[in-house]
């Protein structure tokens, strides 16, 4: 997903447990960083890995998972997924001489070069919810006898935007210290409810480890800033760990452990600790079609008088990944489903929170220009809790442009 901050924010913002830095997206957030350390590694010029690297369709797609495959030490993989490039498919110049220099030398790394990439990515849509309006037109305070029914206002109802957005991505390699440093800056402007205007920077910074036979493993410290409208918001502090095991040639599993501390300006009792323990799967079909499944556990634990208290829940995720000509298809489903310790609010709203969270989104991207690639993309959302407040539907419609220096 080209803007992946915001969905993870609106999540967290509409009471989801959210999460700081699940396993799936910083995988794919490191993946074209390290995609551009593995060139340098075999030695080639950094303007010839450019341009390799920049070749999109279905043969850059390919070679962008070959080349993460030799970085990690999976030969066989990389080997097998080369071929197919250098065989079934009609590769530029610069990707096919990457292709066979890497053949040529058995996929074996060099020490890493110094390398470091630019993307900036510019887009709009709209959202039919920017507000996170509630479905429901009236709140039930109470219980027995004592039970009443208020009327919502009207500014509970949903609020419909069109929007702009932009981010730039830098990232460095520092081989010296085998680090990898990303920092990232984000807004979103909704043109018809600007105080919901989203602004983030992130900083973060990540090493791997290669534990062979055993796979690699990654660790990533994050620092995140978010402000809402004209408030400074949220503050997020984040650590996580990440284990690749590859399974044969049709894939690999994915472990992950994320730990996030939660701190809101204006809210609070909603300070939190979130501890997130997943496992993903992903399968290999063939050089141009991916599986993968997902499950995690998730606990969130106040830091203060949060309603309700601390919170328990799991998620589920499916998805895939389709290349057909010079198109790149990614849909993906998820599930969250959380419960609350404590009463919401004894005497008042005397139940648990209970929320589930489904979302939905179908991706579609290709390249238009040298080193930029646009994608098309909707997504929609659908929370329901035991708590009416809690309760909202959502969708996005959106297109952007990647560029990458």
């Amino acid at each position: 997903m080209v803007f992946p901050f915001f969905e993870r924010f609106a999540a967290r913002r509409g009471d989801a447990p959210g999460r700081g830095c699940d396993g799936r997206r910083m995988k794919a957030r490191w993946l074209w960083v390290a995609a551009l350390l593995a060139c340098c590694a075999a030695g080639r010029a950094a303007a010839s890995d450019e341009e390799a690297l920049s070749s999109r369709g279905v043969a850059g797609e390919i070679m962008d998972r070959a080349v993460e495959h030799c970085r990690r030490g999976e030969r066989d993989q990389a080997m097998a997924m080369f071929e197919a490039i250098r065989v079934q498919l009609d590769p530029p110049p610069a990707l096919l001489r990457l292709v066979q220099d890497l053949e040529a030398s058995g996929c074996v790394t060099l020490p890493v070069a110094s390398g470091s990439a630019f993307r900036v990515q510019v887009g709009g849509g709209w959202d039919s919810n920017v507000s996170q309006g509630i479905t429901a037109h009236s709140l039930v305070i109470g219980s027995g006898e004592n039970k009443v029914e208020v009327d919502l206002d009207p500014s509970y109802r949903p609020r419909s935007s069109t929007f702009v957005q932009a981010a730039a991505d830098y990232s460095v390699a520092l081989p010296r210290w085998d680090t990898g440093l990303l920092f990232s800056l984000a807004q979103r402007s909704n043109l018809q409810e600007p105080a919901f205007d989203v602004r983030a920077f992130s900083a973060a910074a990540a090493r791997e480890f290669r534990i062979l036979p055993w796979g690699t493993m990654r660790g990533q410290l994050e620092a995140q800033e978010i402000w809402l409208g004209s408030r400074h918001y949220q503050r997020n502090a984040v650590a996580a760990l990440q284990w690749l095991y590859a399974y044969g040639q049709g894939g690999f599993w994915q472990a992950t452990l994320n730990a996030t501390s939660a701190h809101y300006f204006t809210q609070a009792s909603q300070n939190a600790y979130l501890l997130e323990a997943g496992l993903l799967r992903e399968w290999r079909v063939n050089a141009w079609q991916y599986l993968e499944a997902g499950v995690s556990l998730l606990r969130d634990t106040a830091r203060g008088a949060r309603p309700g208290g601390d919170r328990l829940g799991w998620q589920v995720q499916l998805g895939a990944v389709a290349l057909a000509g010079q198109w790149r298809f990614k849909p993906q489903l998820s599930y969250y489903d959380w419960s609350s310790d404590e009463l919401f609010a004894p005497g008042l709203l005397d139940m648990r929170r209970h929320n589930r969270l489904s979302q939905a989104s179908l991706q579609a991207e290709r390249p238009v220009w040298t080193n930029t690639s646009l994608l098309l993309e909707w997504r929609g959302r659908r929370a329901r809790d035991t708590i009416a407040l809690y309760t909202y539907n959502a969708q996005v419609l959106s297109a952007t442009l990647a560029l990458r220096f």
